[in-house]
């Protein structure tokens, strides 16, 4: 009987663990995609503002000739 109750207790505690191991991974995973997703959205600005650029230079250089 002792037997049982300490394997009842060994594996609730493997379950727990496994459980809050899970979780934890989760949230790491979530934090690595919301850094990817922010990195790519400043990627996406930089390319913009560099287009933005772009053709204004190219405007004013047409200008001046």
């Amino acid at each position: 009987m002792l037997l049982k109750i300490v394997e009842v207790v060994v594996l609730l505690v493997a379950g727990f663990l496994f459980v809050t191991w899970q979780f934890r991974d989760l949230r790491r995973a979530k934090e690595v995609t919301r850094q990817q997703r922010e990195a790519e959205k400043y990627q996406a600005m930089q390319r913009s503002a560099k287009s933005d650029e772009s053709p204004s230079v190219k405007r004013s250089e047409s200008e001046t000739r």
